[in-house]
């Protein structure tokens, strides 16, 4: 499941330090920041997986990417898979920041939980609800 940047809204924003480019390493602790804040109720529900960030999406319009198999679709007679993963894209999630006039650390929180929705097995319906209802879109 991925998400995407969106299309004709938001707010500008004038903030230099948004166009220019985040250190890798920066972006990589600003995800392990994100990650180290979820509820111990989400990490609990984590369950082989693996977070990636990369520079950029193919194509250069997705913000995370979740792949693998969510967990309600897995079979206790699964062989030892390996890790699902949930890939950060760095420039499309400041690109995306620097368009709603957020900080990179909450842009980053949003695609996170927006994919961890998905390797929970939520559809894209119930995750715009908690979006929606957090004021995220």
């Amino acid at each position: 499941m991925r998400a995407a940047l969106p299309r004709g809204r938001g707010r500008a924003y004038h903030g230099a330090w948004y166009t220019t480019p985040m250190d890798p390493r920066h972006f990589e602790q600003l995800v392990a920041r994100a990650l180290d804040d979820l509820p111990a109720r989400v990490t609990r529900e984590l369950d082989n997986i693996a977070f990636v960030a990369e520079p950029h999406s193919p194509g250069g319009r997705l913000l995370g990417e979740y792949v693998g198999v969510p967990r309600p679709g897995r079979l206790d007679t699964d062989i030892a898979p390996l890790p699902d993963r949930i890939v950060l894209y760095r420039d499309e999630i400041l690109a995306s920041a620097a368009e709603e006039g957020v900080a990179p650390r909450e842009e980053i929180r949003r695609v996170l939980l927006h994919e961890i929705g998905h390797h929970l097995g939520w559809d894209d319906a119930r995750i715009e609800a908690v979006e929606r209802g957090r004021g995220w879109r």
